[in-house]
């Protein structure tokens, strides 16, 4: 059982810290400390936000994907209607209670839902919902509820997001706020000047680990050059450790690094020959911002959980093969042949696959009539398979905005981003503010 009582009576002291409520799809890299304490005067408030969002995609499907052994699984299309309610409420400065409802209308067929068939119509989610109390000086806060800490500061790979091992940032999908979904927890917070103290005590969802719960301890501090230290406890397993550094190296360089070091694998269990007691993750990046208001941001990134040469050359095989005698219908056992498809196509919607990334994005200003350039590419450099994303952004008016959207996946038959189901597609988006 985790033992966890010691961390309750930090949780509660003084030096407790809670979640800082950031939004995981804020377009900065590089955003300010989300613990960062600001002086508000006192009041009492409701503040709402609705936004109803709408898109249509389409896919040019690879008409011979390995991994599809012959069944419509790959849609050509996606339609998708989601309603996101947010509504917060302050009470003198001390008591807040924030909730966030998500409502998908209609959602698509996709690969993700192959076990489960085609969704309802309408499914609803309770993103966030807590209650939190400062103190009057606002240096102590206590929250309890559904949230989700958001503790790196990077573009592309989120790894200091500790409770979250998936990939959630941008580089997924821009328009699934299911990525911004919350754990049962209960956290505490205090702040010393540039210094910041944090507990959380979560009910567990981890994927790769049978667990009911978890336990994180964040120290950070925030000047100029800022950092944070993490230690991460999951039930049944050994301490794992995360750390972070961000710094301002001139008025249009900035610089961070992410790292962390996990005792368990978080990738599927399909994956057998790399067997380590510990596996790390490094992050180095660095954006330049020109006088022009344009900016480049580099990121390298290696995944000590990734798939190895050989699990991967095992994997990719496997499924290809199998797949290839179920399409022929010259299987002796397609009951072994249809896991070892599935197999493979799960482990593709998990992302991070491999050892050795890099991602590019530069990003345009705003021009005079809110025209908005962003382009992004990640090269997986265990294979040199990549992925590209153009997008161009609009805003209508204060309340609406549209983007649209091109993808390109690239590489061989068996490489990571070469396996994607879509060779491209192309996505229309418009967002309504309320």
């Amino acid at each position: 059982m985790l033992r966890i009582w010691p961390l309750l009576a930090l949780l509660f002291s003084p030096l407790a810290l809670a979640n800082n409520g950031d939004d995981p799809f804020a377009d900065d890299p590089f955003a300010d400390d989300p613990f960062e304490s600001e002086v508000v005067e006192e009041s009492s408030n409701h503040q709402s936000r609705v936004e109803l969002k709408s898109y249509y995609q389409n896919n040019n499907l690879r008409s011979d994907h390995p991994f599809n052994p012959g069944e419509p699984l790959f849609s050509d299309g996606r339609k998708f209607i989601s309603l996101d309610i947010e509504l917060e409420s302050d009470w003198q400065n001390q008591w807040k209670t924030r909730a966030r409802i998500y409502h998908q209308f209609f959602v698509d067929e996709t690969v993700d839902e192959m076990a489960d068939g085609k969704k309802d119509a309408v499914d609803s989610y309770l993103l966030e919902g807590l209650v939190q109390w400062q103190s009057k000086d606002r240096n102590l806060m206590i929250e309890l509820g559904r949230s989700k800490p958001q503790w790196s500061n990077g573009y592309n790979y989120d790894i200091a997001n500790m409770l979250q091992p998936q990939r959630t940032l941008p580089y997924i999908d821009p328009d699934n706020a299911l990525q911004s979904k919350g754990w049962d927890m209960v956290s505490g917070q205090y702040f010393n000047g540039p210094w910041s103290f944090a507990g959380y005590l979560v009910l567990s969802d981890n994927p790769y680990v049978d667990a009911d719960t978890e336990a994180v301890l964040r120290l950070g501090y925030q000047e100029n050059d800022s950092f944070s230290l993490l230690l991460h406890k999951v039930e049944g397993q050994n301490l794992s450790y995360g750390a972070t550094y961000s710094s301002l190296l001139t008025d249009s360089i900035t610089f961070r690094a992410e790292w962390t070091r996990n005792s368990y694998r978080q990738m599927l269990s399909i994956l057998h020959i790399k067997q380590k007691s510990n596996y790390q993750r490094l992050v180095v990046g660095s954006t330049y911002t020109a006088d022009a208001g344009w900016s480049l941001t580099g990121e390298y990134f290696y995944n000590g959980h990734g798939a190895s040469k050989q699990e991967w050359q095992n994997l990719t095989n496997d499924a290809a093969d199998s797949t290839a005698r179920l399409r022929d219908n010259q299987s002796n056992d397609p009951t072994q042949d249809y896991e070892n498809a599935f197999a493979g196509l799960d482990l593709m919607a998990q992302g991070w696959l491999r050892e050795r990334y890099v991602s590019l994005m530069f990003m345009s200003m705003e021009s005079e009539d809110l025209w908005q350039l962003r382009f992004s590419s990640q090269l997986s450099l265990d294979d040199d398979s990549q992925l590209h994303r153009i997008e161009l952004l609009k805003s209508i008016s204060d309340n609406l905005s549209m983007r649209l959207q091109w993808q390109f996946f690239n590489g061989c038959d068996l490489c990571e981003y070469g396996l994607n189901p879509s060779s491209n597609n192309i996505r229309l988006t418009a967002s309504w503010l309320f």
